[in-house]
Order: C-alpha cells, then sequence, then structure tokens
C-alpha cells in the first residue's frame, strides 16, 4: 500500500471528525444559550412575582406604597423608609432585568414588558421622588437607561400604578 494514500485518507478522516466535533460544539452552544435564556427569564419572573406577593400581601405597606408614589413628599420618616425599601428592592430587580437583556439573556419581549412595569412606577411623582434621591445607587449604565429613557416618556394613558390611580390625574 502506498504510503502517500495512508496518509491522505487519515487526513480525510481527521478532517471530517474535526467538522463533525464543530457541528457538535455548534449545536451545543444553542442549547446552552437557550437554557441560558430561559433561566433568566425564570429568574427575572421569580424576583418580581415575590416582589408583587409581598408588597400585596400587606396592607398596610400597599396602601403606604400607593400613598408614596402619589406624593413622596407626604410620607412620615417611617413610611418613608418603608417606601424606600420597597422600591429599592423593585428598582434592585429591575437592574437585574436591565443587565440580563443587555447581556442578552433575556430576550427583548420580556424586558420590555418589565420595562413598562418600571415605567408605570417610576413615572409618578412619588417614583421620581424616589429616583432623585435613591439612583446614585445603582449602575451608571441603568441609571443613565433610567432617566434618559424611562422616565422621559409619555406613559399610556392606561397606566395606573398598583390598578389604583393613573398617572396623570
Amino acid at each position: 500500500m502506498n504510503w502517500d494514500a495512508v496518509v491522505a485518507i487519515a487526513e480525510a478522516i481527521g478532517a471530517i471528525a474535526v467538522v463533525t466535533s464543530l457541528v457538535f460544539v455548534g449545536f451545543q452552544i444553542r442549547q446552552n444559550t437557550t437554557a441560558v435564556r430561559s433561566a433568566a427569564a425564570q429568574a427575572v419572573h421569580e424576583n418580581f412575582a415575590a416582589w408583587y406577593t409581598a408588597a400585596q400581601s400587606d396592607s398596610v405597606l400597599l396602601a403606604l406604597s400607593a400613598k408614596g408614589l402619589k406624593d413622596y413628599t407626604s410620607l412620615t420618616a417611617t413610611e418613608k423608609s418603608q417606601f424606600i425599601a420597597m422600591f429599592m428592592a423593585f428598582s434592585l430587580h429591575t437592574q437585574d432585568a436591565f443587565q440580563k437583556w443587555r447581556e442578552g439573556s433575556l430576550s427583548p419581549q420580556l424586558w420590555r414588558g418589565w420595562e413598562l412595569v418600571s415605567m408605570n412606577f417610576l413615572s409618578t411623582p412619588g417614583g421620581k421622588g424616589f429616583w432623585e434621591e435613591r439612583g446614585y445607587r445603582f449602575a451608571e449604565e441603568f441609571r443613565s437607561y433610567v432617566v434618559d429613557e424611562i422616565m422621559t416618556r409619555e406613559p399610556h394613558p392606561m397606566a395606573r400604578p398598583w390598578g389604583a390611580f393613573a398617572i396623570k390625574e
């Protein structure tokens, strides 16, 4: 047998093996990307669901947050502390969703839904007051997005934080 032929056959088999491996790696990467996106969406939804569940389960806190969203300056020191704690949690969840969207692990459609929820809260007088006092605590890119994008848009005419009041009454 000719050694040149053996070498050529071995090279062809090696090339086929490399191509097959690359196809397999590409398939694995695609599956991993899908899994990462699914996990990111699940984490974002769980965070917000837990926040909403905690808010609705405490009628005093829910009433206080509605009061604060309407008129941040009307809150007592204790009420303001509760309001800040509640909306810091919400804003941290929003920042997390924003970061996942920016890195590509949260779909634009899912981000858009949570962005609208954020706009409903942060476009209120109390949301703006909260952000003016506490916005500095967030990452620069997120702060800029909130100020330049979320807070400058006109809220939907049907937007009602907590379903309780119109943003523009």
